[in-house]
């Protein structure tokens, strides 16, 4: 579909990060099952595995939670502005400038935190209409984009990050 402005928006193939991660997947379902496999994970984890990473330099498993609770927020604002704005324009973030500056709450409260925040945002990601799924807005570093690859890309961050939660529960 190509849009107003005449450019072509950003498909799921095409400069998404994570669409290799997602594959096949049907976006929605995905975006309602992995969150569940994580909650598996958490339940497992102990305080101490909280603290653990998956590998020297990288995230914990209460910062990788953390992240994923930003990432919903962030998503989820930017899933409902693209929706109810014309014109939208995207205000990028920098995920590592984010961390640093959250006080970090326990492994539990972040994954208690990003659950709730998907479950708020779940019954809109479904409730979209085909029109809506290619609803596009403008990201200042992207380009045009569509509505659907917001979902597509939290479908498959969830996804990349599931691997280093798993990691963490294997130790």
């Amino acid at each position: 579909m190509t849009s107003p402005s005449g450019s072509q928006p950003v498909e799921r193939w095409k400069d998404n990060p994570y669409g290799a991660t997602l594959g096949d997947r049907d976006v929605i379902q995905a975006l309602g099952d992995t969150p569940e496999r994580l909650r598996r994970i958490a339940e497992r984890l102990t305080s101490d595995q909280f603290g653990l990473s998956y590998a020297p330099g990288k995230w914990t498993a209460a910062q990788l939670f953390l992240h994923l609770a930003q990432t919903e927020l962030a998503f989820g604002a930017r899933v409902r502005l693209a929706l109810t704005t014309n014109a939208y324009v995207v205000q990028p973030f920098d995920q590592d400038t984010w961390m640093r500056r959250e006080p970090i709450a326990s492994g539990k409260e972040v994954c208690r935190a990003y659950f709730a925040l998907r479950q708020f945002n779940l019954p809109l990601f479904r409730s979209l209409t085909p029109d809506e799924w290619v609803r596009t807005f403008h990201h200042p570093e992207r380009g045009e984009m569509r509505v659907g690859w917001i979902l597509e890309t939290l479908a498959g961050h969830e996804l990349h990050h599931l691997q280093h939660f798993e990691t963490i529960a294997a130790r």
